[in-house]
């Protein structure tokens, strides 16, 4: 197994935020499996073995992701019932898909952020 501390900081070829968090690949050396759950970091990599469960949000720093998103979701309901008028049944088959996919998109894109970010100091 290759020691992450062992590998520099070279940054080139590395996968950024964006692939990290929708692919699912190792910021460090690129193997996929970074998710073992949709918003829940697996217990290290399987190609260098970083632990990615020392970089996990936990308690109030999600909050700073999941609070002004649901409250934007909850103006753009608002805003969207006002101006289509959808049926009852819409909105409820809608809103849980929508609200839980933006979510956990933005937990994902959170969290790789700060793996990165941790991964390069």
């Amino acid at each position: 197994m290759i020691d992450p501390a062992d590998q520099g900081h070279n940054e080139k070829g590395q996968p950024g935020v964006t692939q990290a968090a929708l692919f699912g690949m190792c910021p460090c050396c690129g193997t996929k499996g970074l998710w073992a759950a949709p918003g829940q970091f697996a217990e290290r990599c399987k190609g260098c073995g970083l632990e990615f469960g020392r970089h996990e949000l936990k308690g109030r720093g999600a909050y700073v992701v999941v609070f002004p998103l649901t409250l934007l979701l909850i103006l753009a309901a608002l805003k969207l019932d006002e101006a289509v008028r959808l049926p009852a049944l819409a909105l409820v088959t809608i809103w849980p898909l929508l609200v839980a996919g933006t979510i956990v998109t933005a937990l994902r894109w959170a969290k790789a952020a700060v793996l990165v970010a941790r991964g390069r100091d």
